[in-house]
């Protein structure tokens, strides 16, 4: 998403994210660091001295340094890492109580164990700031930092107090040099600290919020509880109606919940502007106030759920248009991931599906160019915007298919799985020219994809509250040649199956989810194994350490479950005839287990034909 001014102009979007080397011989405190740290930085480890040098290159932004190490120390790592002229800040971190020796230490933060989380990240986010600093201001700040070290000791405890003494003078002496660009540094400082602060905050709201009401709530709320910002509110479109209301908000002088957001409303172009071009946008909200509505969209890739709307005092500067715009995308993806939990959640949920002839997907395309049947196994989406589709083609060459895939934008990678006389499964990592990315975007659950010479069909469930017409529309503004011809609400009459998902969801994370269906699919749990970890780990966009982790975690709660609730039905008087039937016609759905056919029933007579269901969508 880009960012604008009020005059519409750009503004850059930040560098890829800054790069942390985390030394220390205490391999759980390092470890338990980069797992603070790696949701916004590149991080690296190493658990000695000498590890650290041999890790440490010119992409490094900033060092946390243990002192007390065996082998080369903390206080040998620096002064090698200054010898060699890396540009990069460096904090120690250690259980060392600070004396009067580390004047000489060219370092820029000093961090006392134990440590916390806050500790860890406020240190880095300080620093990395710091580093855009001028030579003679960075080191004002670093003077300062041990000053502040030293006169926290008792000066009985300092080996040479008059040491002390030195460094205020030093400090004033440059203060005084520099009073203008210092005392401007500082309120950058303190704006970042507000600034990453609230990111935080952010955050944590987002993890607990379970529907898309308590997230809009509580980003709202967060928003004006930082004391730096008079009002916050949501502002949902409604495609059928082709208006905006209100739908969450907090603060002073912003429109109530529920209430239409009129042309009339200064800021309702803005909005609108904001949502047309995927853009922050700034407006005045009062020409007699000196203040500023920032107006960010709340996306998740193709998917546009509304705009926040937040009131700053006096012009919003570019920092805060790119904090909003951070805001949104985050908030669009916690709203697209509780949409999607919803489907396990309810008993009920709508039913789409589609005729699909259209050849701009290119799974279609693959039917006509092999004149046969290509379908869909399973899907694996990655946080950046990367859709994995197992993809069975039956009858085609392997390579033959490889080669006519590899020169196409629209896969960045392609894979066989298995290769079987009859048919090839494949992992194609799709980053565009499907109609499966808007429909994850979406948080629909694609029950199938089957296209033979250029005749396709779409099976979809989306949750029974949202609206279909958008997803519709979204669809064929990419595919026109996609048609619905039927939909139909489906019910889920298995209580004890219904009560097993339940329990897992609550449990499982949505990545352990995501990891565990994608081992699944991809054959990681066969022997011998048709995907190895890196390759799954490759799929999912993440390290293959974090993929082992995510999988043993699901893997215990998936059996613990699972036992668990074999216990409560045998309790509750139910065979294990009766929980495998159950089971198995879920994982089967061709079995002659039939536990669907009251559900089958209701479907039939909810069924809606294509003209009836058209009217009613319209």
């Amino acid at each position: 998403m880009a960012v604008q001014d009020g005059d519409g102009n750009h503004i850059a979007r930040t560098a890829p994210d800054p790069s942390v080397l985390i030394v220390d011989d205490d391999k759980d405190l390092a470890d338990t660091c980069e797992y603070w740290l790696r949701d916004d930085f590149v991080v690296r480890v190493a658990y000695s001295g000498q590890a650290a040098l041999e890790a440490i290159d010119d992409a490094v932004d900033v060092v946390l340094l243990d002192r007390r190490m065996p082998g080369l120390s903390g206080d040998e790592v620096l002064t090698e890492l200054r010898d060699r002229d890396f540009d990069c800040r460096v904090a120690m971190m250690t259980a060392v109580e600070p004396d009067t020796d580390i004047v000489d230490m060219a370092f820029d933060e000093y961090l006392v164990k134990p440590v916390d989380e806050q500790d860890v990240i406020g240190t880095v986010e300080e620093l990395l700031v710091r580093g855009e600093f001028k030579d003679t201001v960075r080191e004002y700040f670093a003077l300062e930092s041990i000053e502040t070290i030293l006169t926290n000791r008792d000066s009985d405890d300092l080996h040479d107090p008059t040491v002390l003494t030195d460094i205020k003078t030093q400090v004033d002496e440059l203060r005084a040099t520099q009073e203008s660009t210092i005392k401007e540094r500082e309120q950058q400082l303190k704006r970042a600290r507000e600034i990453n602060s609230l990111l935080r905050t952010v955050d944590s709201v987002l993890v607990d919020g379970s529907t898309r009401q308590e997230l809009e709530s509580a980003v709202c709320t967060s928003v004006v509880e930082t004391g730096n910002y008079d009002g916050a509110w949501i502002a949902r479109y409604d495609e059928v109606m082709n208006h905006f209301t209100c739908q969450a908000n907090a603060g002073s002088r912003v429109p109530a919940v529920g209430s239409e957001i009129h042309e009339s409303n200064p800021i309702a172009e803005s909005i609108q502007c904001a949502l047309k071009n995927d853009s922050v946008k700034t407006a005045s909200k009062d020409t007699n106030v000196d203040n500023t509505v920032i107006i960010a969209p709340v996306t998740y890739r193709d998917a546009t759920y509304g705009t926040l709307a937040v009131t700053v005092h006096g012009s919003a500067s570019s920092e805060e248009q790119s904090v909003f715009d951070e805001i949104g995308d985050r908030l669009g993806h916690s709203i697209n991931a509780v949409e999607s939990k919803r489907l396990l959640y309810e008993d009920a949920a709508i039913e789409l599906e589609f005729e699909h002839t259209d050849t701009r997907d290119i799974l279609v395309d693959l039917s006509v160019e092999f004149n046969t049947e290509v379908r869909v196994e399973g899907l694996s989406p990655t946080a950046d915007g990367v859709v994995s589709a197992y993809v069975v083609i039956d009858g085609a060459d392997a390579d033959t298919v490889l080669s006519m895939l590899s020169p196409l934008e629209a896969i960045i990678n392609a894979r066989v799985v298995t290769d079987e006389p009859t048919e090839t499964l494949f992992e194609l990592q799709l980053v565009d020219a499907s109609v499966l990315l808007p429909l994850v975007e979406f948080g629909s659950a694609v029950e199938s994809l089957v296209a033979t010479d250029g005749n396709g069909s779409v099976t979809i469930r989306v949750p029974s509250q949202s609206n279909p017409r958008t997803i519709i529309n979204t669809i064929q503004s990419s595919f026109p040649d996609i048609t619905v011809t039927a939909k139909r609400k489906v019910d889920d009459n298995v209580q004890s199956l219904n009560s097993f998902k339940r329990r897992l969801e609550e449990i499982l994370t949505t990545r352990q989810l995501d990891v565990l269906e994608t081992a699944l699919t991809s054959g990681y749990f066969e022997w011998p194994r048709d995907s190895t970890a890196e390759q799954v780990a490759d799929s999912l966009g993440i390290a293959a350490p974090t993929f082992h982790e995510h999988l043993r975690s699901g893997e215990r709660k998936l059996m613990k479950t699972f036992f668990a609730e074999r216990k409560r039905a045998r309790e509750n008087g139910r065979s294990k005839t009766e929980i495998s039937s159950t089971l198995e016609a879920e994982t089967h759905p061709d079995s002659d287990v039939d536990v669907d056919a009251d559900v089958d029933s209701d479907t039939n007579e909810g069924s809606t034909t294509e003209s009836e269901m058209n009217s009613e969508l319209n």
